[in-house]
């Protein structure tokens, strides 16, 4: 067995509590990205991919770490839940006794370096399409705002100006005016949510309710997990020809650099 295989394993094991916790709580959530083509394409992890995302709706988002919280086993678990125990706007679920050391990692403890799974929250948002981008906007900006606090180092100049601009953000009502705007439909029914914390282009992240639906189970592995009702319209949408191969030199691992698998 390949180390990647060994990781994706583990992972596996971390998702069927995942999943159980969500079952368990009437938890909504999906596969996210990467992880959903996996699932449509290969029926598992696609076969040089290192990592498993899932996404919830803001309202699912919040039950689930409250859930987590309680009902995760702390021995094994390390809820790192997002803008409270790291700087990002997402949640990551850690298998303790393991470490995964990964571009830009960001861990206090070294026994917080677990191997994880990512959780992210998708927005509510107008059906205005200006007030949609002013949400992006302000997301966005809020984004480079916390990569700073991330120390996340970038090559990219473009990226730089925009990290480097966020200073502003620093100031205690700025910070929560961008949070504030970023967030404004929440707890609102809308026709719209967006996956705006994630790195897309707007007009790949803003998505219509009914695309996710209630969430629909396919094969990933030796487990049946959900995806969104619509996923081709999702999936088509973010990534185009989502069913075409990338070339050889783009499948490459894009988060491990060191592992220990423990125990496990």
């Amino acid at each position: 067995m390949t180390e990647l295989r060994h990781l994706q394993l583990v992972i596996m094991q971390i998702m069927k509590d995942i999943d159980d916790i969500c079952r368990r709580n009437d938890i909504d959530y999906y596969l996210n990205g990467g992880s959903a083509i996996g699932a449509i394409r290969h029926k598992g992890f696609i076969p040089w991919d290192d990592d498993l995302d899932i996404m919830m709706t803001y309202d699912n988002y919040e039950r689930f770490i409250k859930a987590c919280r309680e009902q995760l086993d702390p021995q094994k678990y390390y809820v790192q839940e997002g803008l409270k125990d790291w700087p990002l706007n997402y949640t990551k679920i850690k298998l303790i006794g393991t470490c995964f050391d990964e571009r830009e990692a960001y861990a206090k403890e070294e026994w917080q370096k677990g191997i994880f799974i990512d959780v992210f929250k998708m927005d509510n948002t107008s059906s205005n399409r200006l007030l949609q981008f002013w949400q992006y906007a302000c997301a966005k900006y809020r984004v480079c705002y916390l990569m700073g606090k991330r120390t996340y180092k970038s090559a990219n100049w473009k990226k730089k100006i925009f990290m480097a601009s966020a200073f502003p953000q620093n100031i205690g009502f700025i910070r929560r005016f961008f949070e504030w705007q970023s967030e404004l439909y929440n707890g609102k029914r809308t026709e719209f949510i967006a996956s705006f914390y994630e790195s897309k282009r707007f007009k790949k992240c803003i998505f219509r309710r009914e695309v996710f639906g209630k969430p629909l189970r396919v094969q990933f592995e030796d487990a049946m997990l959900p995806v969104p009702a619509d996923y081709d319209s999702y999936l088509t949408t973010s990534f185009g020809d989502y069913m075409k191969l990338p070339p050889e030199e783009e499948r490459q691992l894009k988060h491990l650099t060191k592992i220990d698998f423990g125990k496990y």
